[in-house]
């Protein structure tokens, strides 16, 4: 019996059937933990774009007024289906009233939308319609569903060019995939981007290896696809044209062949652009000047002189490969590093020009962004494409492997499944939190933390889910609620106890008015770009936090005196600080370094103008200055205060800033809030700068 089992690869059975169960049993696993996963935060870019452009396709219509009002009611935040705490029309959370077609065949840019007319199809399947799925994550549905036609497509190719042992380590590899398997639940972009990039290239393979037109016409029409949720599909055009160059001239082919599919070539930019075009109404009038809009909001992403300069080395960029190093399971690290050493070694001389293709296909969205000038942010979701690839690296790399083994096949096939054991356990210890994996290599997320990674704890606003079914149980009836810096969308209102007051405009800061505050802790730049999120992160003691690796990615705090560090409780007045008039502005020097809350001052109001810019920079030692959140008068640090200046006062909150200088930058150069009358500055005397957390990337 064990002579047979170890001959995996023998098995007769057609693959289609273990790949069709495979992408079930992911897709119902899915289905089932769906409801454990929030929105991704540029959901709100998305949805109501592509609810816009569905209702418009449907209907024609280019408002909503083919629809009933929006609901405000409460949805039972652990439950897939759709359970409201009142009778209400299933109209959809992101059906919104003006960004309606209207507004977007006018003013529409970003990433193209096919993808959130897709997912807003399943929205109005399955919620607006059947009433079964509940609103958001009948969204969902979509990228889970062709997640699951990854993975079990990507069986059934893997095991048809290299054999069954090796598909199924492919699939063990891209499930558990941390980065894969927790964004295949929201993830509204980079998992469908990544489903047709993947097939496109699949179908391409068959079109050339096979010189079947079919799987080219399938190729050009999974490439439009892509085209149509980003432009990321333009780099799976290096990988068809680098592996066919190589393919054709080793194996000596005549290009006589391929003659016979030159038309299906020359159809393959018009298929893809046609979808492109009918999938994006905004195109249809001036479809050149608008494409090249786009072109330059992309430009705009992945090409700048301003990357983190510690991941800069001989002109290229290492942050996705370090990225990619650290957060990939250390077993499939090891699998896929003895395949490609194996392809590089033999591909060539052993014409594996499947296994090349696969090496191709791994290589080339990383170094798009390695290049001199290029780069991403926020982790590797944006070049979520190499995942496969490197999955099926992982498996090449195993059945090398085994194949060193002698007679131990089994034997090594097993332990080789068995690997597997530990990163799905720790996958399961993290759930729904997989998208913040990191490996031992970096001492998991807590080492992320430590070295500064950037963007270590970014869940992408998935864990605000966890945070809120927290919250709805454990806060008290008619209480406030905050997020620290966020827009309210990233925690969709539907979710919210119907008794809590949900509005950001009771970030209430320094004024303590008891908000319960949900913040994200995730090391970035958004962790301070409010003052309220710096005041909140810096003098509150977190009354609940989410962690993985015992780091939190989420704080939830009430921010009353009762909750206040204690080295916070305590406020001292500086008053007729000494100041500089300058051109440019009033430079304040306090004399000696504090920890300061906020400065107020008096001012005359004859002879000058009214302030119509004026934004703050602290520094401790002169030298280094760090620019403080919002300009005034336009924006409010504290909602809750008048706009400032307030007649002939001023005050301005600082979250807890460690500073010895203040300059106040003004425009006009005669405004009115340069003829100081009286000044006062509030600082915490019992502070010190080691409670603070600055962020290096606000300094000017």
């Amino acid at each position: 019996m064990t002579k047979s089992i170890a001959k995996i690869n023998k098995f007769k059975f057609h693959p289609w059937l273990p790949g069709l169960i495979i992408g079930v049993v992911f897709f119902v696993f899915g289905l089932i933990t769906l409801p454990h996963y929030g929105v991704d935060w540029d959901t709100i870019n998305h949805l109501p774009r592509g609810q816009a452009y569905l209702n418009y396709y449907l209907t024609k219509n280019l408002t909503y007024n083919n629809l009933p009002p929006r609901n405000i009611y409460y949805q039972k935040d652990d439950t897939l289906f759709f359970s409201p705490d009142k009778e209400v029309n299933r109209r959809s959370f992101y059906q919104v009233d003006y960004y309606s077609a209207d507004y977007y065949l006018n003013n529409d840019t970003g990433h193209p939308p096919l993808s959130d007319i897709f997912s807003s199809l399943f929205n109005f399947i399955f919620f607006q319609k059947m009433g079964i799925i509940n609103d958001i994550d009948s969204y969902h549905i979509y990228p889970l569903l062709l997640a699951s036609i990854l993975v079990g497509g990507l069986y059934i190719w893997v095991s048809k060019e290299f054999g069954i042992f090796t598909a199924i380590i492919t699939v063990l590899s891209l499930v558990t995939y941390p980065l894969f398997l927790g964004e295949s639940h929201f993830n509204l972009k980079d998992i469908p981007e990544t489903v047709f990039f993947s097939f496109a290239l699949i179908f391409f393979y068959y079109g050339v290896t096979k010189i079947k037109k079919i799987w080219i016409l399938l190729s050009a029409t999974l490439f439009g696809l892509a085209l149509g949720t980003k432009f990321n599909i333009f780099f799976a055009l290096p990988i068809m044209i680098i592996w066919l160059v190589i393919y054709i001239y080793f194996r000596k082919i005549s290009i006589k062949k391929y003659l016979k599919l030159t038309p299906t070539f020359l159809m393959y930019p018009l298929i893809a652009f046609t979808i492109l075009f009918v999938g994006w109404p905004f195109l249809w009038k001036s479809p050149i000047s608008r494409f090249i809009q786009i072109i330059d909001f992309y430009k705009s992403l992945g090409i700048s002189s301003d990357f983190d300069q510690r991941f800069i080395h001989l002109g290229l960029n290492t942050y996705a490969s370090e990225w990619i190093l650290y957060t990939t399971p250390i077993v499939t690290i090891i699998l896929a590093s003895i395949g490609i050493f194996y392809i590089l070694r033999s591909g060539i001389k052993k014409k594996l020009f499947a296994e090349i293709f696969v090496l191709i296909w791994f290589l080339i969205p990383i170094v798009r962004v390695t290049v001199p000038h290029a780069g991403i942010y926020g982790g590797v979701r944006q070049i979520m494409e190499f995942i496969p690839a490197l999955a099926i690296l992982s498996g090449i790399g195993a059945a090398k492997l085994v194949n060193q083994t002698g007679k131990l096949v089994f034997l090594s096939q097993l332990l080789i499944i068995l690997s597997f054991i530990p990163i799905t356990a720790k996958l399961i210890s993290i759930h729904p939190n997989e998208n913040v994996y990191f490996n031992p290599l970096i001492g998991g997320l807590k080492g992320a933390q430590e070295k500064n990674i950037p963007y270590w704890g970014n869940t992408f606003g998935n864990v605000y889910k966890q945070a809120i079914q927290w919250t709805n149980y454990n806060i008290p009836p008619n209480s406030t609620l905050v997020l620290s810096q966020e827009i309210m969308t990233n925690l969709p209102a539907l979710w919210v106890r119907n008794d809590l007051a949900y509005t950001n405009i009771e970030r209430s800061g320094y004024l303590k008015n008891g908000e319960y505050v949900i913040g994200l802790n995730s090391g970035t730049p958004f962790n301070e770009i409010y003052y309220s999120s710096r005041y909140y992160n810096r003098t509150l003691n977190p009354i609940y936090q989410i962690k993985v690796d015992d780091t939190s990615i989420l704080n939830i705090w009430k921010n009353d005196t009762e909750h206040t560090l204690k080295n916070y409780l305590k406020e001292a007045q500086l008053t007729d600080v000494y100041y500089q008039i300058t051109e440019e502005g009033i430079m304040f020097n306090l004399k000696k370094k504090l920890i300061i809350n906020r400065i107020e001052w008096q001012f005359s109001q004859e002879n000058c103008s009214p302030l119509t810019l004026g934004y703050f920079r602290v520094s401790a030692g002169g030298k280094d200055w760090i620019y403080t959140p919002h300009n005034l008068p336009e924006e409010y640090p504290i909602r809750k205060l008048n706009r400032q200046p307030d007649g002939d006062t001023i005050s301005y909150p600082f979250g807890a800033e460690y500073a010895q200088y203040i300059f106040f930058h003004i425009e006009p150069k005669d405004a009115c809030v340069k003829q100081i009358l009286k000044n006062s500055v509030y600082f915490y005397p019992d502070a010190k700068k080691t409670n603070l957390d600055i962020n290096p990337q606000a300094e000017l």
